[in-house]
């Protein structure tokens, strides 16, 4: 299975890892400002909170397996391997049964496990809100994140040229909730995550309001995605 195929290597390689820091001596530690999907996104950031031992994983290939786990355990070779093995099962299991999906570790303590291209990260990235509850609009915007003091949640808002147009939160459990600026109008719903891109999650929010009224948020869809998918990226999904 691909599951345990990954959880494999990757355990081969935090033995790896552990052998040249005998070999070498302690390890130089991650700069934060030099990777930005570390100091920038919000399980990058939980991640550099952490004290040693600890790992974090992503879907792979990421930009079609929105995943991430993180783990931590003793500051030991056997701490960092059991830290390595939580960090793939938890990624492991927000990627569930997406077909041809898995986990790669990225890093273990202060190491990096991938080239500097997995690091990237775009605070704002393409938005846009389309529906009959989004008064319409529909003209592209930026959508910045933060992280909060629930590890689960994350902040949303979406911007345009004036300032805040909605702003929100989504959860790890795959739920959402916008509220548009200045009316105030509450929309909640489901997430519909697609994959990494340049380190944020590519997804649609799909919400209503307590009307009825729908808006599907866009998030992270670049201007080829938009001309390529076209008017289904606007289509409520049937059933």
């Amino acid at each position: 299975m691909r599951a345990e195929a990954d959880m494999a290597d990757a355990l081969a390689a935090v033995r790896r890892v552990a052998l040249r820091r005998g070999d070498a001596g302690a390890a130089p530690r991650v700069e934060a400002v030099a990777e930005p999907f570390l100091y920038g996104s919000p399980v990058g950031r939980r991640y550099l909170a952490m004290a040693p031992a600890r790992a974090l994983a992503i879907g792979d290939p990421p930009e079609r397996c929105p995943a991430a786990g993180l783990g931590g355990d003793a500051a030991t070779v056997a701490g960092a391997q059991a830290a390595a093995g939580q960090a793939l099962r938890q990624c492991l299991a927000a990627v569930g049964g997406r077909a041809g999906c898995g986990c790669r570790l990225m890093a273990l303590d202060d190491m990096l496990l991938a080239g500097p291209l997995a690091f990237t990260y775009a605070p704002g990235v393409g938005g846009r809100l389309v529906g009959d509850g989004a008064g319409g609009r529909g003209a592209p915007l930026t959508v910045a994140e933060r992280a909060t003091d629930d590890p689960a949640r994350t902040l949303i808002g979406f911007f345009d040229a004036a300032g805040p147009v909605a702003v929100g939160e989504v959860d790890d459990g795959g739920g959402a909730r916008l509220v548009l600026t200045p009316s105030g109008a509450l929309f909640e719903g489901a997430r519909e995550r697609r994959g990494w891109r340049r380190g944020r999650i590519m997804e649609r929010l799909l919400l209503s309001d307590a009307d009825g009224r729908r808006i599907i948020a866009l998030i992270g869809f670049e201007p080829a995605d938009i001309a390529a998918e076209g008017a289904a990226l606007a289509a409520w999904p049937r059933g």
